[in-house]
């Protein structure tokens, strides 16, 4: 059975595209920095406890639909215990810019699961060769401000011990783009990762994400991603297992600015390419 992990080129893509949401020097001090790239995307699942070999993801799909300022999502994950021994660890559940309180739900194995946003955790404990089905639909806000930023960040720091907070990285952002509002953002992240910053292999992904007419991709360089149109609006697939991550979608007279922020941001990555 072959597993796959990023290559070096798809791991600085991911970085590149990391830095180049918000100015991300902000993100390489520290992996909670890391953890705290706050540009709208699709949910991820990030493993808390354990080693990231520990882990296989055998089944990934996920789909979003892209409508105004708004995406409407769902995401299914089957993680496996691959290795000899038994894993006690714990799953937290990002979901950015969620729609009021009712924003997201949740099952497990199969079975309805109580979606607490301030405390977006799975614990869960796996025998070797077991797996764990999430499940997850979500509703979320795309607009990439300096307010949502803050609603967030807000958000977050309920649930985080005194010292951790992420205040200096938004203020830096907003002294460096000295205005209130950089539009519509839409990224495919890692998905499923160790502490956010360590890739978990895949076995099978499966993605499709829908944008209006007047968007465009911007897509890691020899990635999978194939587009179709469709009606009013794109539709982007991809199926694979390695060059989904850092995927972003946004107003196509946005991009660019945006690749001149991740050129800077990144000079010696691969480049990004633009949908075909």
């Amino acid at each position: 059975m072959r597993r796959t992990v990023p290559s070096v080129a798809g791991v600085r893509w991911i970085l590149s595209l990391t830095l180049a949401g918000f100015v991300g020097v902000f993100l390489v001090v520290c992996p909670a920095l890391a953890e705290k790239n706050l540009l709208p995307r699709l949910p991820e699942l990030v493993i808390e406890k354990g080693h990231s070999d520990s882990f296989e993801v055998v089944e990934c799909s996920a789909s979003s639909q892209v409508v105004g300022e708004v995406a409407q999502s769902s995401l299914k994950v089957i993680l496996r215990n691959v290795s000899a021994k038994p894993v006690d660890s714990s799953l937290k559940i990002r979901t950015l810019y969620l729609l009021g309180e009712h924003g997201a739900s949740m099952s497990v194995n199969g079975k309805p699961y109580r979606f607490d946003r301030r405390n977006p955790r799975l614990a869960f404990s796996l025998e070797p060769g077991q797996d764990l089905t999430v499940a997850l639909e979500t509703r979320q806000n795309i607009l990439y401000n300096l307010d949502a930023l803050k609603k967030e960040e807000e958000e977050d720091r309920r649930s985080r011990s005194p010292g951790k907070s992420v205040q200096n990285a938004f203020d830096g952002l907003k002294r460096f783009f000295g205005h209130d509002n950089f539009g519509r953002r839409f990224m495919v992240g890692p998905l499923v990762s160790k502490w956010g910053i360590f890739p978990v292999p895949f076995r099978q992904v499966r993605l499709q994400i829908t944008i209006p007419r007047d968007f465009e991709g911007v897509l890691p360089a020899e990635s999978a991603w194939k587009r179709i149109e469709r009606g009013q609006s794109q539709v982007f697939t991809f199926e694979g297992t390695d060059g989904f991550s850092g995927a972003v979608f946004l107003p196509r007279q946005d991009v660019p600015a945006f690749k001149k922020l991740q050129e800077e941001a990144f000079p010696a990555t691969s480049p990004a390419r633009l949908a075909p």
